[in-house]
């Protein structure tokens, strides 16, 4: 069984090329995944196989 890779918001935001804010606004429209971990209020854990569902499925409905 292979095991989820977390990936910080920081993390996300340069990849994606958004800012952190984009991705807790994403998250409190519902369709970007929910952390899976948080250590403070600025180092927050995402699945990457879950943020790349949602990626395609969001660009599937466009």
């Amino acid at each position: 069984m292979e095991t989820s890779q977390l990936v910080t918001r920081i993390q996300l935001a340069r990849e994606l090329g958004v800012a952190t804010q984009t991705i807790s606004a994403w998250s409190r429209q519902g369709w970007f995944p929910l952390p899976k971990r948080r250590l403070s209020a600025r180092l927050i854990y995402y699945d990457r196989r879950e943020v790349e569902t949602a990626m395609v499925a969001r660009a599937a409905r466009r």
